[in-house]
């Protein structure tokens, strides 16, 4: 069941003279410039309409409370601010905060995605979340040709970066002050699970580093979400067809993240695993009970986890490039 407590504090309407833009660190400056964020705004495809649209392609595949969740999911807007630092006065960071008021998988209110856009006059490039806040990074050559942008994942609401078609693009997308006061209402709910949990690299995003994270101190689950995740991705730029390349990204990471002398990482393995299939990107036949290493093993090994048409279809056209690993 959805349940939506906290419309209000995520939906927080200051008046535009009460707003301020002073969180953050000495050395940095802050202000809102709407003609900058919109020039630099990227091209995004999913933000609006991906939810509704996979519960009513995988409706009848994928759990009853997902469907629901995705159904009942708004998107409530993209916030955004200008953010200069003086030891680099030449590099500036746009940051664009993405906010629905819920996620279905895993379950809970409140959701706020991030992409920082850096420009300076010789490169553009972005540090987005890919999945559980782990950061990754997307360079732009300028000047940009093509529909090179981020396809958002239903249900988690991260990104992927993809070639969109002009079809797919995400269409207005009005660009609110991310001010003190929408900062501070989103730091300050009760609830921890829908509360905004990126503090310091929102203070100074010139410390963020890709791979790396958005949270200041990751915990052993989302470090072991985000390595696995990263094999995945290493296999997907390997491998020209994605049901190949995300079956061996799996057995990577099962290996190179949990292996036999890291099985404490396990339940953060299963629960990434769980949310793919989930949001219809994989099938496999884990219950809530959980599982055991050696059923994971053979499961691995035989064939029982599988990518669905949906998940091969988000996968296609997905963009790789060495330059956005380094």
């Amino acid at each position: 069941m959805v349940v939506k407590k906290y419309s209000e504090l995520l939906r927080v309407r200051p008046r535009p003279d009460e707003m301020t833009f002073t969180e953050h660190v000495s050395g940095v400056t802050v202000d809102f410039d709407h003609s900058l964020l919109e020039k630099y705004l990227p091209i995004t495809s999913g933000v609006q309409g991906g939810d509704k649209a996979l519960a009513a392609t995988l409706g009848v595949v994928i759990p009853e409370a997902t469907r629901e969740a995705l159904l009942e999911t708004d998107f409530i807007g993209v916030y955004g601010r200008v953010v200069r630092s003086k030891e680099t006065p030449n590099l500036i960071c746009l940051q664009y905060l993405y906010v629905w008021d819920y996620q279905a998988v895993p379950a809970h209110e409140g959701d706020y995605e991030p992409i920082y856009v850096y420009v300076d006059k010789k490169r553009q490039f972005a540090i987005y979340d890919l999945v559980h806040y782990c950061s990754r990074r997307l360079d732009f050559e300028l000047p940009l040709s093509g529909k090179l942008g981020l396809r958002t994942i239903p249900g988690w609401h991260s990104f992927l970066p993809a070639i969109i078609s002009e079809k797919s693009q995400d269409r207005i997308l009005e660009i609110k002050p991310l001010s003190d006061q929408h900062l501070r209402a989103w730091w300050s709910i009760p609830e921890e699970s829908t509360r905004l949990k990126i503090i310091n690299h929102l203070k100074d995003p010139f410390q963020m580093e890709a791979p790396g994270h958005f949270m200041d101190n990751p915990d052993e689950n989302a470090r072991t979400m985000c390595c696995t995740f990263l094999e995945i991705e290493k296999a997907l730029a390997e491998f020209e067809d994605p049901k190949e390349a995300i079956i061996e990204g799996i057995k990577r990471a099962f290996s190179r993240c949990i292996g036999i002398f890291a099985l404490h990482r396990l339940g953060a393995f299963l629960q990434l695993i769980r949310e793919m299939n989930d949001i219809g990107m994989i099938k496999a036949p884990i219950s809530d009970g959980g599982i055991d290493i050696m059923a994971i093993t053979n499961m691995l090994k035989d064939g029982f986890i599988s990518v669905t048409k949906a998940g091969q279809a988000f996968f296609d056209r997905l963009y790789t490039s060495k330059s956005s690993e380094d």
